[in-house]
This record gives C-alpha cells, structure tokens and sequence, in this order.
C-alpha cells in the first residue's frame, strides 16, 4: 500500500494575500503572485488530474472574483480558457476537478469592485503509474 503523499503533488500557486479592485493575478509554481505565469507540467509528471482549490477569504462589500483555468501547447500560447468560476463572493472553498490536456497551465484570478483575499492550492494526482496519452507535449 503506497501512502498519500507518493500519489499527490500539492502545489502552493498563489499563496493568502489581499488582491485589491481591478487586479489579475496568475498562479506560479513557486506561489508568488505575477502579471503572467504559466506552470509546466511536465515538472510534475504530467499529472491525470488537477484538483483546483479556490479559498476565499475576507469579500468586502461588492467585492467579486473571476478565475480562469487556461492552457496552451507553449508558454506564449495560453490560449484556451478550460474551465472558469464566475462572480464568486462569498466566503468559503470552491473546487474544481480539472483533466489537463495541454503542457502549460494557468489559474488566473481577476477581482472586481472590491478587494478579496484569496489563495489557490492546486492537487495534482501523480501520473507515475499512468498513461500520458491525450496530452499535448
């Protein structure tokens, strides 16, 4: 029996700040909030699944928040919005099982109207033991 850990990557993409009105910030592998970021995956074994966590912390009032998953066949060419969460603003988690088909991601958070404090962990399922068939490379 193979332990939890052997089977998971748990990547820290934007650690817990404030992200003020009109800001748009990208998950980085290292969680360092940038203007433009991709993670690659073959970093991490081209993983089968990605859980997106989304923890939202203080709204304030008005406050809402857009995330967009996107991917691309290279770091230039993140073109292609996989999955989106609009208009959160509500206090709480917001998880989404995501299958990448590309090399290159991105988890972008843009907040709108008033500041909100976020974080995105993302949980990779180690590929090791699986087929990398259906991913671009």
């Amino acid at each position: 029996m193979r332990d939890m850990q052997e089977n998971i990557v748990v990547l820290d993409a934007i650690r817990a700040a404030s992200v003020g009105i009109g800001d748009t910030v990208d998950a980085r592998a290292n969680g360092v909030h940038a203007t433009a970021a991709e993670i690659d995956l073959a970093d991490y074994n081209y993983p089968r699944k990605i859980l997106v966590c989304v923890s939202v912390g203080t709204v304030a009032a008005g406050g809402t928040l857009d995330i967009d998953v996107e991917s691309g066949d290279a770091t230039t060419a993140l073109t292609e919005t996989d999955y989106s969460f609009t208009q959160v603003d509500a206090v709480g988690d917001v998880l989404y099982e995501y299958t990448p088909t590309r090399r290159f991601i991105n988890v972008e958070a843009t907040v709108a109207t008033a500041a909100i404090e976020l974080s995105i962990t993302l949980v990779m399922e180690h590929n090791r033991f699986g087929s990398v068939s259906g991913l671009t490379t």
